[in-house]
């Protein structure tokens, strides 16, 4: 064969593979093109998503919040009370707060909390009195509870008999006395002969209220609390109002007085607050709560709430105060109570509280810790403070 012609042969062979080469190369291409374009857009959707995405609720522990009616037609305050969620018993109080109840001014000095609710200052002064920050404050009008209630008529739970002006009529109500909602604004803004029947109707009208949205179903009642507090005025997230309603309104909320006491000085009636129940409903609840002192209950007895109870008896200490533990036997006949080198004076305290007990050193606990080994000698049942003369 002439060698031209093999020599043609040879090279358009090799063309042939060079072509293929470069097809094969081009489709590589090609799909690697389109696969970084995928990539790339992909990738941009989902930044965008996550920009343009609402971002979830956070999570919400406990929290005080102030809940102020205002009368119909104007923002002039009624009547006040305290919400306090403990997220760590999954538990709400609503606190009435008494126009005669005593709160502390900013120089110390004593105001009365219709006097501060009238001024604006009533978040700042009851602060003082809770040693805690209130968390929310709003301005509830007295429509929102007939919204969240949806009721027309409301029966009352009165342990005594109350006597109240009522715009200008005095009235008599008892236990299980019906009243309109209509009478709402009138009935929690009326005075008696003392605080004492006033405040006694508050409370009364609040669990009415409450009670009677806690019989509506549970998507109901659940829409309900939110559109009451979009009604509501406030420099703070409406979701506090909201989860407060709707927890106050699952039927096993607890409502009543702030924990004080009565006192007639000079004929000047007052309510004066129980420092000792305060710390343990409601300081030792708020999200910012911080003590230097610690003490860890440990139930060394065997019996059935015996830690628990002891520290129930404990919470009015100015401690905090971790849940009850089981000690490392059952056999402790005497409670022993172990002070940190710091911890003498909360340790003698507990003793006092308690009524028995051994204080002894202890040389492996923390300076400010104090253990409470709970012994046989310690009754389980909580026996409540002594309440203030």
């Amino acid at each position: 064969m002439p060698a031209t012609k093999k020599g043609y042969r040879v090279a358009r062979l090799r063309r042939r593979r060079r072509t293929k080469a470069e097809l094969w190369q081009a489709w590589v291409l090609y799909v690697l093109a389109a696969a970084v374009a995928f990539g790339a857009v992909f990738g941009a959707w989902q930044l965008g998503s996550r920009w343009l995405q609402k971002p979830e609720e956070p999570a919400r522990g406990s929290y005080l919040a102030l809940v102020t009616l205002t009368a119909p037609g104007s923002a002039e305050p009624v009547a006040a009370a305290l919400v306090v969620k403990d997220a760590a018993n999954d538990a709400t109080a609503l606190y009435v707060i008494p126009r005669d109840l005593l709160l502390e001014g900013p120089d110390g000095e004593y105001v009365f909390a219709g006097d501060a609710m009238a001024a604006g200052t009533l978040k700042q002064d009851l602060q003082r009195v809770v040693h805690a920050g209130i968390d929310a404050q709003y301005e509830l009008p007295f429509a929102a509870l007939g919204d969240l209630a949806a009721a027309g008529e409301f029966q009352l739970s009165l342990p005594d008999p109350v006597e109240l002006d009522v715009a200008g009529t005095t009235r008599t109500f008892e236990d299980r006395a019906i009243v309109s909602a209509s009478e709402l604004p009138a009935l929690f803004a009326a005075s008696g002969p003392s605080g004492e029947d006033a405040a006694h109707m508050q409370e009364a009208l609040w669990k009415a209220v409450l009670d009677a949205a806690a019989l509506r179903p549970g998507d109901v009642r659940v829409a309900a609390a939110r559109a009451a507090a979009a009604r509501a005025k406030g420099s703070a997230d409406r979701w506090y109002l909201g989860d407060a309603l709707r927890r106050l309104t699952g039927g096993a909320a607890v409502a009543g007085r702030i924990p004080s006491y009565w006192r007639v000085a000079e004929g000047q009636f007052a309510f004066l607050p129980k420092v000792d129940d305060i710390m343990a409903q409601i300081t030792r609840k708020a999200p910012d709560y911080r003590s230097r002192f610690t003490v860890v209950v440990r139930n060394g007895s065997g019996r059935v709430g015996a830690g628990l109870g002891v520290a129930e008896r404990l919470a009015i200490l100015d401690v905090n105060l971790p849940a009850p533990t089981n000690a490392d036997t059952f056999d402790y006949r005497q409670t022993q109570i172990l002070a940190g080198s710091r911890a003498l004076p909360v340790a003698q305290d507990i003793r006092a509280i308690l009524g028995r007990g051994v204080i002894l050193d202890g040389a492996d606990v923390p300076p400010d810790t104090v253990v409470v080994i709970v012994g046989a000698d310690t009754e389980p049942t909580n026996a409540k403070p002594k309440e203030q003369p």
